[in-house]
Formats: structure tokens, C-alpha cells, sequence
């Protein structure tokens, strides 16, 4: 017995796994802008590196993301006396971002980088609503990702998620608040 919901189901299953997007290219592109992310700590950090106070190091982690699959992105740890920060790296298929990476310390407190539109200051800015009062609802309009300027930014904790330049200074401030957890 045929049930047409389900066949009409199964075949937009199909067409999406025949669809032209390069999940090879979407993959390079996000450890194209984590090796940029990492580069940006690293002149961040150069000073107490070269003083040796700092110690930076990348480690392979495997990551999986659906469409893309199972791939190697390297995680930074940093060593601060007897401290490590990690910055590791979630993924590129997340919602209203391009990418992110959660930066772990010893203790309980934890802190967020994403890769946004460089716009955006707040959570609110990625909402768009649309009302048509004919009764019809606007076709949205689509934004193609890699036409949008994107940043690297710390998104603050809750009730009011902010999304922060990643600085210096800012990240100093990050750092030192997982640090002492």
C-alpha cells in the first residue's frame, strides 16, 4: 500500500542528496577561517609567546558533521603557568552562524567564539520578520553565505545573548575569565 505523504517525502530525501552544494568546499572553508581565528590569538598572544609565558599548541581532533561527515580540525590549548585554555573547535553547520569554537577552561566557566556576519551585535539582529497583510507571506530573501562578511565574535552568556569583537583585549578578558573559572 502506497502512502503518497511518504512518497513525496522519499523523493525530497533524494533530490536533497543530489543537490550541487560542495560540503568539500564548505569544510575547507571553515578550517580555512579557523586557522585564520588561530593566526589572530597567535599576534594576540605574540608578546607573552615569545617570553615565553605562553605556550600554544595544536592538536588534531576529529569532528562529524552531518553532510560533511568525519574530518581532522586542530584544537589550540594554551598554557598559562600551571592553566590550560582549549579552544575547541564545534563545527560549521551550526544555525544563524558560519561556524564555532568553545573555549574551555579547568574550571565550570566556559566561553563561546562564532563566526557571524560581522553586523550583528546581538542575537536579535539575525531575526528578520515580514508581515504581509494580504494574507500571503513574503519568499524570504536568500542571502548567499559566502557573499556576507563574517567575524570572529564572543558571544556573551545569557538572558541576553551579544555577540562581542573578538580584540586583545576582549579576548584577554575571555581568557582570563575561563581560566579562573
Amino acid at each position: 500500500m502506497k502512502n503518497t505523504v511518504f512518497d513525496e517525502f522519499v523523493k525530497s530525501q533524494q533530490a536533497d542528496a543530489h543537490s550541487d552544494v560542495d560540503w568539500n568546499a564548505i569544510r575547507d572553508e571553515w578550517l580555512r577561517r579557523l586557522d585564520e581565528l588561530y593566526g589572530q590569538i597567535r599576534a594576540f598572544l605574540n608578546d607573552y609567546v615569545k617570553a615565553g609565558e605562553i605556550q600554544l599548541q595544536l592538536s588534531p581532533i576529529t569532528l562529524s558533521e552531518e553532510n560533511i561527515g568525519s574530518y581532522t580540525a586542530p584544537e589550540l590549548t594554551l598554557k598559562i603557568g600551571r592553566k590550560q585554555v582549549k579552544f575547541r573547535p564545534i563545527g560549521t553547520l551550526m544555525i544563524g552562524t558560519r561556524g564555532r569554537v568553545d573555549v574551555i577552561g579547568p574550571g565550570i566557566t566556559e566561553a563561546r567564539l562564532v563566526l557571524i556576519n560581522k553586523k550583528f551585535t546581538r542575537a536579535s539582529d539575525m531575526i528578520r520578520l515580514s508581515i504581509d497583510f494580504a494574507g500571503k507571506l513574503p519568499t524570504p530573501p536568500r542571502n548567499d553565505p559566502s557573499k556576507i562578511d563574517q567575524a570572529w565574535k564572543i558571544v556573551t552568556r545569557l538572558p541576553e545573548r551579544r555577540f562581542i569583537e573578538l580584540t586583545q583585549e576582549t579576548l584577554f578578558k575571555m581568557i582570563m575569565e575561563v581560566a579562573n573559572g
